[in-house]
């Protein structure tokens, strides 16, 4: 795979560049508008290597929640409007416009989950995409363990290369992965199920992996150095039992990898197992390396990011990367 920074010639071409811009909103005014913003931050450096090679145009390519339909509140607009602000004038291109791209020579293409070609990896979409540019670069490293038209499917009809953060994140994750001092302490949470096929090369390649979030409920097969939370009665936080013998382990870590909330944070009452943990990680001398959306908001909402030595735009696609030494865009 190439990497942008390795690229020449760039000098005059039109760049379609694939960016990770599924962030947290809110409202403002009556409007929505970008709240989060940790992954649009990271795709600044790619961009502004690519004005500084003087490309013609920049095109950016994502998408935002998994929209059923085309709801209005999952637009990219607020995203438009966030680069119209810090980065430059930038343009919000309809999806029935594609074929008839304004001279705008910066903007960001609608919501590309409100067509189904999208995730399906329409070779049909992905060719109408790639009009849209001479080069692809690929700076959507949380999304890029997915087997989508703007992920895999543009790989077919342009020069591709991977972006300045992407070559960031891989580096950082492979000597993670190799190189990291010992004890390790995987800390593992979230509501998602599909986080569960991770246990197993987190039991191998952690010392200790502590289970939190809603994973206590749905685990069936527990190897010895697995430590489950016990959960409240709404079985929406870690106990307070729990989070006193997760941070008697993280203590001990010379190496924390965190990658998931240990309840609904969201709601004040059951957000105590979240931010205990989130702070008792942060104040380790450990080596800390942190991944995913609600992994993202929490460090926002405690303003810890300073205190962690690594953030991953992704967190699926973090665990992804560690466990294949892969992602689907790289097979």
């Amino acid at each position: 795979m190439n990497y942008l920074s390795e690229a020449k010639d760039l000098q005059g071409k039109r760049a379609v560049v694939r960016i990770d811009c599924d962030v947290d909103l809110r409202k403002e005014g009556g409007r929505l508008v970008v709240d989060e913003d940790f992954r649009l931050r990271s795709a600044i450096p790619t961009i502004n290597y690519l004005k500084a090679q003087k490309v013609e145009k920049i095109i950016l390519l994502g998408h935002l929640g998994r929209p059923k339909d085309q709801e209005q509140e999952l637009s990219l607009s607020p995203i438009c409007e966030w680069f119209d602000k810090n980065v430059s004038n930038c343009s919000l291109i309809k999806l029935n416009e594609l074929l008839h791209v304004s001279s705008s020579n910066f903007g960001i293409v609608e919501n590309l989950r409100y067509d189904k070609g999208e995730e399906n990896n329409s070779s049909e979409f992905a060719k109408k995409l790639s009009l849209l540019g001479d080069i692809c670069i690929n700076e959507a490293f949380g999304v890029s363990h997915r087997d989508h038209a703007s992920i895999t499917g543009l790989k077919q009809y342009l020069p591709y290369y991977l972006g300045i953060r992407f070559e960031g994140e891989m580096a950082s994750l492979n000597w993670l992965k190799k190189e990291a001092p010992r004890p390790i302490v995987s800390v593992l949470g979230g509501s998602k199920d599909d986080k569960l096929k991770y246990i197993d090369f987190l039991s191998s390649w952690s010392d200790k992996v502590l289970l939190g979030g809603k994973l206590p409920s749905m685990i069936k097969n527990v190897p010895d150095n697995i430590v489950v939370a016990k959960l409240n009665k709404e079985g929406k936080d870690i106990t307070r039992e729990s989070i006193m013998d997760f941070k008697k382990h993280i203590g001990e870590a010379k190496t924390i990898l965190w990658a998931g909330p240990m309840g609904v944070y969201e709601e004040d009452h059951n957000s105590l197992g979240s931010y205990e943990i989130a702070k008792t990680v942060a104040e380790t001398k450990a080596f800390k390396v942190a991944g995913g959306g609600d992994t993202h908001r929490i460090l926002s909402r405690l303003n810890l990011w300073n205190s962690f030595n690594y953030v991953s735009v992704g967190g699926g696609a973090m665990l992804y990367f560690l466990k294949k030494n892969t992602l689907a865009v790289l097979d």
